[in-house]
């Protein structure tokens, strides 16, 4: 008896003797998208957003970024720096041999392909954030997301983003006292909150009825919310008349518009993640300065796309693309990014 009651000393003396910042230390946790889907929101509709969007903690806790019904990656990017970009050219890896159903050589053979950029993509800095340098969690291309716990030994004030998507951010505040941090309670309460408002705002854009006059909005987004959605799905021209399909203000996606066989745009849409980004989801059907006309018969077999559509800063494609229709009859399109189920149909009377 002796011997364990001088066991439990020994240990209980050895636990006052630890460092306190060591007993101390905490993990809150933020998930990528809400862990539940949103009530009563369609299911074309994704919150990649991080829930919560904000977190208090003290310095020498950490963060545990857990997956949730939203996807992505996590990023520090450093003051002054910009987030990388999502993709990059090889100028040595020329487009080449492209051609359209007719058989006509492509406009872009000779531009640089595009290829993912992996090193952004990929984990990198470690798993402790102090401001000085890049750290990413990396995005899961093989399988499931998994957890990402990162510390932070100094206070202040840290915005992280996303690679994949990065419209979006959390602000995680670290604090030099325990004292100041929030309590379980408060962040309970400032997620519930975060919550409603999402839902809300997502019942909201899903009841989008389209803009007015001849324009299709690619997706009805604010915010970390995006819509696999074209808005209206449907709409009714005169021959000759066009229809610009835009981007919302601000969204997180990217999308393309694509008219022609279904089986010619689904083979594009399969491998236009990979190695290199598809040519032909990326790039339009016709040269820059060029007008988009759908009869049917263009390029042999009525294919015409708008290429990336995206509304980044840093983004060189446009926020939106026009296509004029010449012919009478139904064309039906969707995007070659997120596939067929996002689609949508051109009537031309």
């Amino acid at each position: 008896m002796r011997n364990h009651r001088s066991l439990l000393v020994a240990l209980a003396a050895g636990v006052l003797l630890l460092p306190a910042a060591a007993a101390q230390a905490d993990t809150k946790q933020v998930s990528i998208g809400p862990k539940k889907p949103l009530k009563g929101v369609p299911p074309q509709v994704l919150n990649a957003d991080f829930f919560p969007d904000r977190v208090t903690i003290a310095k020498g806790d950490s963060v545990n970024f857990v997956p949730g019904t939203g996807f992505g990656d996590v990023a520090f990017v450093p003051k002054g720096e910009d987030v990388p970009p999502f993709a990059l050219p090889m100028p040595d890896q020329p487009i080449a041999g492209a051609k359209d159903a007719a058989g006509a050589d492509m406009w872009f053979n000779g531009l640089p392909n595009l290829v993912p950029n992996m090193p952004a993509l990929s984990p990198s800095g470690g798993k402790v954030i102090t401001g000085s340098k890049f750290v990413s969690s990396g995005l899961a291309m093989d399988g499931p997301p998994k957890p990402w716990k990162v510390r932070f030994p100094k206070a202040g004030r840290y915005e992280l983003t996303s690679v994949f998507h990065p419209s979006k951010t959390v602000d995680v505040v670290v604090k030099k006292r325990r004292k100041a941090v929030t309590s379980r309670r408060q962040d309970r309460r400032y997620l519930a909150k975060q919550t409603r408002k999402a839902t809300k705002q997502a019942k909201r854009l899903a009841a989008f009825d389209g803009p007015a006059g001849n324009v299709v909005r690619a997706g009805n987004d604010a915010g970390g919310i995006a819509q696999f959605a074209f808005f209206p799905a449907k709409k009714t021209v005169a021959v000759g008349e066009a229809v610009t399909f835009a981007m919302s203000k601000s969204s997180i996606e990217i999308h393309n518009v694509a008219f022609g066989p279904k089986d010619y745009l689904d083979e594009h849409a399969k491998t236009f993640l990979g190695p290199v980004l598809q040519p032909f989801v990326v790039h339009r059907s016709q040269a820059p300065g060029t007008a988009l006309v759908a009869d049917g018969a263009v390029h042999g077999n009525g294919w015409v796309n708008t290429g990336v559509l995206d509304t980044h800063a840093a983004s060189p494609f446009p926020k939106r693309e026009t296509v004029t229709f010449t012919k009478p009859g139904t064309y039906e399109y969707y995007c070659a990014v997120h596939g067929n189920d996002m689609a949508g149909e051109i009537t031309v009377q």
